[in-house]
Formats: C-alpha cells, sequence, structure tokens
C-alpha cells in the first residue's frame, strides 16, 4: 500500500484568469520555474513602459499646442487607475474638472484647433486636452472643455 501524501489537485495547475486566452496560457504552463521568473519581470517592465508619462518631445496633436502641464508624477499602478478612470468619465465630468484636477490623468494641453478651409477665424481656441495612455500603450487625447 502506497501513501499519497498530495491533495486531489497538487498535479493540476492553477485555474487561469477566465478571460486569459489559451494561446497565452498553455505556453506558460510548459514553462519552468527560472523561466516563469523572468516572465513575470519582463511583464513587470512591460507595463512599467506601457503606462510611462507621455513623453514631452514631438507633438502629433490636432491643432496647435500652446500650454502644456505635465502629469503629476505617480507610480506606474496609480498611472494605470488613472488611466482607467478617464476613461470612463463623460465629456461632461471632464469639462467640470479643474487643469489641476486633470493632471492626474495625464499631460494636461491647451490647443488652438483649426476647423477647415475657408474659416476666416481659424484656428479655434482655446481648448484643453489631456494627453495619456491607453490600456495598449498608445497615446491618445480627450477633450476636456475651453480653457
Amino acid at each position: 500500500m502506497t501513501t499519497d501524501d498530495s491533495d486531489s489537485t497538487g498535479d493540476m495547475p492553477p485555474e487561469p484568469p477566465e478571460d486569459l486566452a489559451n494561446w497565452v496560457v498553455e505556453p506558460l504552463q510548459a514553462q519552468n520555474v527560472g523561466a516563469l521568473d523572468q516572465i513575470i519581470a519582463y511583464c513587470e517592465e512591460l507595463i512599467e513602459h506601457k503606462t510611462r508619462p507621455v513623453a514631452e518631445d514631438g507633438d502629433d496633436t490636432e491643432g496647435t499646442t500652446v500650454e502644456k502641464k505635465p502629469q503629476k508624477d505617480q507610480s506606474p499602478e496609480e498611472r494605470r487607475e488613472a488611466q482607467e478612470e478617464v476613461e470612463q468619465l463623460s465629456k461632461e465630468d471632464m469639462k467640470e474638472l479643474s487643469d489641476e484636477e486633470l493632471r492626474r490623468y495625464g499631460t494636461v494641453e491647451i490647443r488652438k484647433i483649426p476647423c477647415g478651409p475657408g474659416c476666416d477665424g481659424c484656428p479655434h481656441g482655446d481648448y484643453r486636452y489631456v494627453k495619456y495612455r491607453d490600456d495598449s500603450g498608445t497615446v491618445t487625447s480627450k477633450y476636456a472643455g475651453k480653457a
């Protein structure tokens, strides 16, 4: 008679999150502990990279930026929480926030925007935008009302 000290789930890996694709889960389950440690370290670096503040160099925004107020200094976790919040805010909610409050979500840019050919009053503005990284790490901006 043999004694089995393991429980009934000892040979089964833990359940992955239900929204994680099998093409991610299965290769992870095949890795040894050392490789999993390297994967964790890489994932942490990747999260930090995708949640980094918007760089001050280069300007690929619509219109002319006349003023910038950089994002507040935050940890990657705080920036990720802020990114999730800002994507849920409506235009009306955004308009009610001060520039200082908006800096929690990203860099506040004050812009003058051209409306199109033939307009004698272009550019129009000043308009406030919050420039931030979305959950894929892509820089995006969201209208926050008149400046």
